[in-house]
């Protein structure tokens, strides 16, 4: 199977990879580097490239921990996603967490209602 490294997984980075013979997005691992913003950009930039090319995604998530420097920006990537979808593209999201992680269950609940409702 082919694989596009986005980024690759180390001690505190997450991998992120695509996977072009399934149209697979992976985020995988401990997200708690000292500067978010260098690894989300370049996801940011690698979805505007695909979704100019492409009409779907399926996104699958499985972040072990993550800080909360991480979980603004990948916040902002999950919107970003959302409104690929609500543009018609398909975007499939799942995220995967260990049954008892209830840390990462409340983030995956804050981020869907962040989805739902617009806060003012």
């Amino acid at each position: 199977m082919e694989k596009f490294v986005i980024q690759e997984e180390l001690k505190n980075c997450p991998g992120i990879a695509y996977y072009p013979d399934t149209n697979k997005l992976e985020l995988i691992g401990r997200s708690i580097p000292e500067n978010p913003e260098l690894i989300f950009r370049r996801l940011e930039d690698w979805l505007t490239i695909h979704f100019e090319k492409n009409n779907g995604l399926d996104v699958n998530i499985q972040l072990e921990y993550i800080n909360s420097g991480s979980s603004k920006y990948l916040y902002e990537i999950l919107k970003r996603l959302t409104g690929y979808g609500r543009s018609g593209k398909l975007v499939k999201m799942k995220w995967l967490y260990e049954e008892d992680d209830e840390g990462m269950l409340d983030l995956v609940n804050i981020t869907a209602i962040r989805q739902v409702y617009r806060w003012k």
